[in-house]
């Protein structure tokens, strides 16, 4: 785990950091209205993500730079689970900007109204381990080409997220907390093993 952050600290320095700023920016729109919690708590990890993970797999789309990481003296497997690792990893960081930016805003503003919610994370998490696994897995399986569609899909769900922001916050305020805490621990042990498992194609 060390050296995965290394990697990504001093090799993909530069996006990671253009990751970090541009979830920062997105956390901004606690300006307009809590009732956008939900979208930046979907996009905040989804830039990272797209920054972070999703530029390193750019890089290594090329045929030869995929030959070349195939002949490495390291089990393949990792090389694709380290993604799924660093994107779990943008999740926590993004929905930690979230809601730090969310705090300090309603803090300034003197809002009173809820601006955390538990429930509303641990779903949105939920569907970003997926969202990330389907990412990491067409790149491996096929190439970076195909991932590409993703970008519509988080489109989709963004302008949902935003007009519908308040009906989903509380219609899963009426679901289990405990309940969506086992489903997400579930589904990131699942998503780790799929990931750890998929082969190459070239």
């Amino acid at each position: 785990m060390q050296k995965i952050c290394y990697k990504y600290i001093y090799l993909n320095g530069k996006n990671s950091m253009f990751g970090i700023v541009s979830a920062l920016f997105f956390g901004l729109i606690a300006f307009d209205s809590n009732k956008y919690y939900a979208v930046a708590l979907l996009m905040s990890p989804s830039l990272l993500f797209s920054f972070v993970v999703g530029k390193m797999c750019y890089e290594e789309d090329s045929k030869s730079t995929k030959e070349f990481l195939l002949s490495l003296p390291t089990l393949k497997k990792y090389i694709v689970l380290e993604k799924n690792i660093v994107g779990q990893i943008c999740i926590v960081l993004g929905i930690c900007i979230v809601n730090s930016m969310f705090f300090i805003i309603n803090t300034m503003l003197k809002r009173t109204d809820v601006f955390f919610n538990i429930d509303t994370i641990l779903i949105i998490a939920g569907f970003l381990i997926i969202y990330n696994t389907i990412y990491i897995f067409l790149n491996y399986k096929f190439d970076y080409s195909k991932t590409q569609f993703s970008s519509y899909v988080m489109l989709v769900l963004m302008m949902i997220l935003f007009k519908f922001g308040n009906e989903f916050t509380e219609f899963i305020g009426s679901i289990n907390s405990y309940s969506l805490m086992i489903l997400v621990i579930v589904t990131s042990g699942i998503s780790l093993f799929v990931t750890k498992n998929i082969r190459w194609n070239l």
